[in-house]
C-alpha cells in the first residue's frame, strides 16, 4: 500500500480512524491523505467558510493525534460524502480507505443502507472500519473466508496491514439436514462436505497464490455467525477481515446481508474487500 485515505467527519467518533490511518501510513512508509466533506447544499458563502474552517480543524486534529506525521495531506471538499469520498480516493490512487464507525439511526437504518455500507460498496479499494482504541499495531487477525476472490483480496490487504502476522482463517461448512437427522460434526454427511470444502480450499489457495504457511485455515461444520461469535468470544483479535459480496437479483445494488450486519456493528476493527 502506497497511499492511504482517511475520511472523517471531525467528530470524536472519527478520531480513532484518523489515528489508525496515520499509524498504518507511518508503518508502511505510505502517503496519508485525510479528507472531510462539507455539505454542498449550504449557502455558497457559508459553505466556503465551513470548508476553510473544516480543513484548518482537520490539520489541527492530525497534529494532535500524530505530531510526527506532518507529511499527511489534509483536504476539505464540498459534496455528498458517499459520492465525494470514493471519487477522491480514486483521484489520488488510494490503496486503502479508513473510516470511523457508523452513527446509528434506528429508524433510517431499518429502511436503507447506512453511509458506511454505501461507502464500502462504492469504493474500489479495501475499506477499514476502525472501532478500537489505537494502542498498537495489529497483531492478531481473524479472517472469514468463503473461497471467493473478495476473500482473497481481504487476506492480501490484511497481510499488508499486519505484516508478519499469520491470520486465523475460518470457513463455515454447511451440513445439510443436520438439524433434522441429528447428525453431529463427525457424521458421514459432515465428513463428506468437509472433504468437498478441503478440495475447494486447495483450489482457491492455488488460484490466488495463498500458501498454506501464510494462513491458519480451519474448516468447521457450523454456521458462520455462530462460528464468528465463538472465535471472537474471549479472544483478543484486533482485526477481522472479510470479503463482501453484492446481492444478485432485485437487491443487486446492495451488499450481502452478513457483510452489512458486520459493517453496522463490527465486533472489532473490520477490513472489508470487494472482488
Amino acid at each position: 500500500m502506497k497511499r492511504i485515505l482517511v475520511a472523517t467527519d471531525l467528530s470524536e467518533r472519527s478520531d480513532r480512524a484518523v489515528q489508525r490511518g496515520l499509524r498504518i501510513a507511518d508503518r508502511l512508509g505510505a502517503a496519508c491523505h485525510a479528507l472531510t466533506v462539507v455539505d454542498e447544499n449550504l449557502p455558497a458563502d457559508l459553505a466556503a467558510e465551513w470548508q476553510e474552517r473544516s480543513e484548518a480543524r482537520l490539520i489541527r486534529q492530525i497534529d494532535a493525534l500524530a505530531p510526527a506525521a506532518s507529511g499527511a495531506v489534509a483536504t476539505a471538499l464540498l459534496g455528498d460524502p458517499v459520492a465525494t469520498i470514493p471519487a477522491h480516493a480514486a483521484e489520488i490512487g488510494a490503496d486503502l480507505l479508513v473510516v470511523g464507525l457508523h452513527r446509528p439511526r434506528s429508524f433510517l437504518d431499518a429502511l436503507r443502507e447506512t453511509t458506511m455500507e454505501r461507502l464500502v460498496r462504492l469504493s474500489a479499494m479495501p475499506v477499514l472500519l476502525v472501532r478500537n482504541p489505537v494502542d498498537d499495531d495489529y497483531d492478531k487477525v481473524l479472517a472469514l473466508v468463503s473461497f471467493s476472490p473478495a476473500c482473497a483480496a481481504a487476506l492480501r490487504a490484511a497481510a499488508e496491514l499486519a505484516p508478519g502476522v499469520r491470520p486465523d482463517a475460518i470457513h463455515a461448512v454447511y451440513v445439510p439436514f443436520g438439524g433434522l437427522t441429528g447428525e453431529g460434526p463427525g457424521s458421514a454427511m459432515a465428513r463428506a462436505v468437509i472433504a468437498e470444502a478441503e478440495a475447494a480450499a486447495t483450489a482457491w489457495r492455488a488460484q490466488w497464490g495463498i500458501a498454506a504457511e501464510d494462513v491458519n485455515l480451519s474448516l468447521v461444520p457450523e454456521s458462520v455467525t455462530q462460528l464468528m461469535q465463538r472465535k471472537l468470544a474471549g479472544t483478543d483479535y484486533d482485526l477481522l477481515a472479510i470479503g463482501a459480496h453484492t446481492r444478485s437479483g432485485p437487491f443487486s445494488a446492495g451488499l450481502g446481508s452478513f457483510a452489512s450486519q458486520l459493517i453496522r456493528r463490527p465486533p472489532t476493527d473490520l477490513l472489508v474487500a470487494l472482488p
